[in-house]
């Protein structure tokens, strides 16, 4: 999904604009055409052909004439096999990888100069860091021409060209919050988010998981991608991640603007997010910020070593 999603965000940046750019809808249709078994045109442009190449990393690869775009192909199947952005023959893949691999992603995309460059930044940046890396605001604001709200769809299309089924997730069954923790700050779980936006509909609404059509079109919503998982490598941009997050927060609060924070328990990822909080806040140490954290929500859940450890990180001198 990162890659995919930062090339559109890339294109749209460069463009200026927050719906789809042609170049954009072309390369989505190019991915679902080839999904559908329609064979891909044979001059197909590197600019056009990410969907494409994500796809066909699980696949023959096509009979293609442009040299760059058969270099990507080539990179974007040997980074999915090895995790690792190599090297590339093609100058115009070459630079775009070493971009992508230098600077953040805003940075890399604005440094790229052409339209066909930025592209391929995002989509490297994205591929190699996944889609944390893109700042929520940039992913989230992009709309398709239909009026599809983007992040759910570029994952269903990205698990549909890697041959993958969405995860099916345990359902929590009960309605958490929501409930104002701190001044400003409401937490819930999935099902609490509808009851927010009823009361506070000028409210923002950050998911920290997919929020599955739960939120109201109308509402401003922002979603954040953490992986809820223990190993070290399930968040690889679990620092720039959460600071993007704390930052929309502080941002909301001090413009006297209610926040609702949830994840789909209301429990793991919006529980380290109230802990940070708390130890920016209040100055709290990882021990005393579990205690605090769980007197004001008592949902608040420790078992995921991963989150532990970057709260202790965050307090430590």
């Amino acid at each position: 999904m990162g890659a995919i999603t930062g090339a559109l965000v890339a294109d749209a940046r460069v463009q200026s604009t927050s719906i789809w750019p042609a170049t954009s809808l072309a390369a989505i249709s190019h991915g679902e055409a080839l999904l559908a078994g329609t064979p891909l045109p044979i001059d197909l442009t590197p600019i056009e052909a990410v969907p494409a190449a994500i796809g066909s990393a699980v696949a023959a690869p096509p009979l293609l004439a442009n040299g760059a775009t058969v270099a990507l192909f080539d990179t974007i199947r040997a980074t999915l096999d090895t995790g690792i952005v190599g090297t590339s023959p093609d100058p115009t893949i070459a630079k775009a990888t070493d971009i992508a691999q230098s600077m953040p992603f805003v940075e890399a995309v604005d440094a790229a100069g052409s339209t066909e460059l930025a592209v391929l930044v995002g989509a490297f940046s994205g591929l190699s860091g996944g889609v944390g890396v893109i700042p929520a605001r940039l992913a989230c604001s992009l709309v398709a021409p239909d009026g599809r709200r983007g992040r759910r769809y570029l994952s269903g299309l990205t698990l549909r060209l890697l041959g993958q089924e969405r995860p099916q997730w345990y359902d929590p069954r009960r309605r958490r919050g929501p409930k104002e923790v701190l001044p400003g700050l409401w937490l819930s779980n999935l099902y609490g988010v509808g009851r927010f936006t009823e009361a506070n509909p000028d409210g923002l609404v950050l998911s920290l998981c997919d929020d599955e059509g739960s939120v109201p079109a109308t509402a401003e919503h922002l979603t954040f991608h953490l992986e809820d998982a223990p190993n070290s490598d399930a968040n690889p941009n679990l620092q720039f991640v959460l600071d993007d997050v704390l930052s929309e927060i502080r941002t909301a609060r001090e413009r006297g603007r209610p926040v609702l924070l949830h994840c789909r328990h209301g429990a793991s990822r919006t529980g380290l997010v109230l802990r940070l909080i708390l130890v920016m806040e209040l100055g709290l140490d990882a021990e005393a910020a579990v205690m605090e954290a769980q007197c004001i929500w008592p949902h608040t859940s420790t078992w995921n070593k991963a989150w532990n450890r970057e709260v202790e990180r965050r307090t430590t001198p």
